[in-house]
């Protein structure tokens, strides 16, 4: 939901706060006033195209700023795109500069615009005259179709058919091409395989071979430095072990008169052993280590070899193994390539068939689906006194197993008796666009994930009796989410929750537009009572102005407009927009 708006320097409009609340705020207001700019500022926020023309005169930037409620999936993506989340609202900031150059805040973090796009998508629906109406592209019908019938589990289901089918036809695809491109893949797998064979590598056979070129390299400092040890711990008159036999000699005897010294006397029997074992083995250590060039050779030949060989394959040596068992493994299959591909092929037709039956339940469950889909809109145009317009929602099942299914889903729309139904995409624009997409979205109002609708004179070309089912409609709509329509009808605005006029005037030479909250009573009665007369107010027309708001209160089945957010002196939300982007 959007919480408040903030534009500065946007083509008339200087300086522009307003709050929105839940349910339905309308706006109205002269021909050239600037409602559609606040739209079009919207837009910006969504990650809509800029030009600087839009900037005002004189000025060389503009900025607009939104608050959102923070909903879960704007959470979600906050948390995928990487940005700040700072609880309860979102604020975004688009700055646009004369030279081009502009800049975008999502909770004060710079971003670029295509972020800002990621973020936004789905989080506001803007709807105005035909082309730009969303739900009559027909690429999205099937999405819309789906939602509507909660399918969500259906099309998972065959997804992960889909996706086996696809894993089957990629490891059949590794196996296709010519026969002459697959037999140069097995020459090239049996000289790889070859390589590594020859050398036969074994596992940590590299540290091994690294640990003993360093210890023949360096034979003959070893063995000095071995003996010398050798020769301090047991081989002088006052070796290591000389001296500890003798204290271990002092200490047996005075253990005869304290025998509180014996745990000193085992230590040091425990410590005269350990050196005799410590001599012992660099006695055997010096006896074995020999210089041996020959082998040393050999060693450093070995690990060459190793390397190269590791970094010919861009791994190392536990890597060149596994790719080793790769190889093989490849090289197999490919050597029994015919008896492969027909395993594959049996395997293939078993998982095509689960996935075609997946994709027949989703057909069906789509099916069923659009006959509610499409009964539900035709009520929808009854009520807007298009009772005999015909709407389908036709599902085509095909051959192609795709992603989403086999189906192609397309609207239908005829607004005339006898006239056959055409795709939604080529339904003229006026009042009958305007009617259908109010019962399209009166539909879709439970399963549509968009929490906000902005209605940009949706109702253009209606009038009459049918403008107050507009209205009623609007206001059906407006109890699921939040909806925002700028409106020239009077019998749709009267059951506005919410109304702000916007409106022009000049501020030192200079144009400027502004918006004004108007109180429900007089102050909402009068601009009524001036969009049924036009410029001269009369008293019947506040008569008939004040007439219109109790019906509308009575048709919605309340007493009044429901409650506004608490706003600040100039109808901005308390506290927000005043943080720096």
């Amino acid at each position: 939901m959007l919480l408040g708006l903030r534009i500065s320097n946007v083509a008339v409009i200087e300086e522009v706060e307003v709050a929105f609340g839940a349910g339905l705020t309308v706006l109205t207001g002269e021909t050239g006033a600037g409602k559609s700019i606040l739209v079009d500022a919207l837009g910006l926020l969504l990650g809509g195209r800029a030009d600087a023309d839009v900037i005002r005169a004189g000025c060389e930037e503009a900025s607009v700023e939104g608050v959102f409620a923070r909903t879960p999936a704007l959470g979600t993506r906050l948390e995928e795109l990487g940005l700040p989340d700072l609880g309860e609202e979102v604020l975004v900031r688009r700055v646009l500069g004369r030279t081009g150059r502009g800049k975008v805040y999502v909770n004060g973090a710079l971003v670029t615009v295509g972020v800002l796009s990621k973020l936004t998508r789905g989080a506001v629906d803007i709807a105005g005259q035909h082309e730009h109406v969303s739900l009559f592209d027909s690429g999205l019908h099937r999405v819309l179709l789906d939602r509507y019938g909660a399918l969500d589990e259906v099309l998972a289901n065959y997804f992960g058919e889909y996706q086996a089918l696809r894993e089957v036809d990629a490891r059949m695809d590794a196996l296709g091409g010519d026969e002459a491109k697959v037999r140069e893949r097995a020459e090239f797998l049996r000289f790889q395989l070859d390589e590594i064979s020859k050398l036969d590598p074994e596992p940590g056979e590299d540290s091994r071979l690294d640990a003993e070129r360093k210890r023949l390299g360096s034979a003959e400092k070893l063995k000095r430095h071995a003996s010398e040890a050798e020769l301090l711990v047991s081989g002088e008159e006052q070796s290591a072990v000389e001296t500890v036999s003798r204290a271990l000699g002092l200490v047996h005897d005075a253990v005869k008169t304290d025998a509180t010294l014996a745990p000193v006397a085992q230590a040091l029997s425990t410590a005269l052993s350990e050196l005799e074992e410590a001599q012992r083995k660099l006695n055997r250590y010096v006896e074995g280590l020999e210089s041996d060039p020959s082998r040393l050779a050999d060693v450093e030949e070995r690990l060459d070899a190793l390397k190269r060989l590791c970094r010919k394959h861009g791994t190392h040596l536990d890597g060149l193994l596994k790719k080793r068992g790769e190889i093989e493994t490849e090289l197999g299959t490919l050597e029994n390539r015919k008896e492969v591909l027909e395993e594959l092929a049996a395997e293939r037709r078993r998982v095509e068939e689960r996935a075609r039956k997946a994709a027949a339940v989703l057909s069906r469950k789509r099916s069923e689906s659009a006959v509610e889909f499409a009964a539900q809109v035709r009520e929808g145009l009854g009520g807007l006194a298009m009772g005999k317009a015909a709407f389908e929602v036709r599902v085509t099942p095909g051959e192609t197993l795709r992603p989403d299914g086999a189906d192609e889903v397309e609207f239908f729309f005829s607004a005339n008796p006898g006239e056959p139904a055409r795709p939604l995409a080529k339904v003229a624009s006026g009042g009958e666009a305007s009617r259908l997409l109010l019962a399209l979205k009166r539909a879709l109002a439970d399963s549509d994930g968009c929490g906000c609708y902005i209605l940009d004179e949706a109702d253009a070309g209606v009038s009459g009796a049918i403008a107050d089912v507009v209205g009623r409609m609007i206001r059906e709509v407006s109890s699921h989410r939040q909806v925002l329509c700028i409106t020239h009808l009077p019998q749709v605005a009267a059951y506005a929750d919410a109304h702000l006029l916007i409106r022009k005037s000049v501020k030192g030479e200079r144009t400027v537009s502004e918006v004004v909250v108007l109180e429900a009573g007089t102050e909402r009665t009068r601009e009524l009572a001036r969009m049924m007369s036009g410029v001269e107010v009369t008293r019947e027309a506040l008569g008939a102005a004040e007439a219109l708001v109790r019906s509308a209160h009575r048709a919605a089945g309340t007493p009044g407009p429901r409650a506004r957010r608490e706003t600040g002196p100039e109808g901005t939300p308390r506290g927000r927009l005043r943080r720096t982007a």
